[in-house]
């Protein structure tokens, strides 16, 4: 399985017509060529605004050539691409990611109809070159279990397998409200059991496995929650 996701820097004053084109008139198009969006959002905050994200599931990339260039072909969507640009580009850039599961990602079967809403944030996080095997280990046996006990639920944990920072995870994680985030945060930024892991972590390798990260919060588009686990398919 892999994930495209795509981050559309939206032009000023359009988030709305954005989201018109999103709820009303693209979904049935994607549905028919077999295009699997598992979430989407709208930045409120990060590095590049006004921004629109998006997330694909697709088996393979065989599979997202074969429905991409059905979509791309059908007559609706420069229909529709025209008449909700309606006289100027809506979208100015596309920021486009593809990532798979990391190890460390458990997606629960009784998960994969449930959507989640609450505060979203994404995280693409630097990684030590060469260390694939310990992050996943590190994510699996600290990482994840604090962010979780700080109040986060782990939506997705990827591997970036092609985009501009590598290596690299992709994670994404839901908190109940900005509050929670904020506090949450704080409380996992400077959690005693990560803070012992990093400083062990520098005495065994010279650095920590996790470097700088960017980040994003996002809220979750209202008319098409995003999924729990990021699944459409059973496994």
């Amino acid at each position: 399985m892999i994930y495209e996701m795509r981050q559309y820097l939206i032009e000023r004053g359009r988030m709305d017509d954005n989201h018109d084109r999103m709820r009303n008139h693209t979904p049935r198009l994607l549905e028919k060529h077999g295009v699997r969006v598992v979430g989407r959002w709208s930045a409120v905050a990060g590095p590049r605004m006004p921004l629109f994200c998006y997330v694909m599931e697709w088996k393979d990339f065989a599979e997202r050539e074969a429905c991409w260039g059905a979509f791309y072909a059908d007559p609706e969507w420069p229909r529709i691409r025209a008449a909700t640009n309606a006289g100027s580009e809506m979208v100015e850039e596309n920021h486009l990611v593809f990532m798979r599961p990391n190890p460390a990602f458990v997606q629960d079967d009784a998960e994969r109809d449930q959507r989640i809403g609450g505060l979203h944030q994404l995280v693409t996080q630097k990684i030590l070159p060469g260390q694939n095997a310990a992050v996943s280990e590190f994510l699996t046996s600290t990482y994840l279990p604090r962010i979780t006990a700080a109040g986060a639920k782990a939506m997705a944990v990827c591997d970036m397998i092609s985009g501009p920072a590598m290596p690299a995870l992709v994670m994404l994680f839901s908190w109940p409200d900005e509050t929670a985030w904020r506090r949450g945060w704080r409380a996992f930024d400077s959690d005693p059991v990560m803070l012992e892991a990093y400083r062990s972590q520098r005495a065994a390798l010279g650095t920590t496995l996790l470097g700088g990260y960017d980040c994003l919060l996002l809220e979750p588009a209202p008319y098409a929650l995003p999924f729990a686990s990021f699944r459409t398919t059973p496994r």
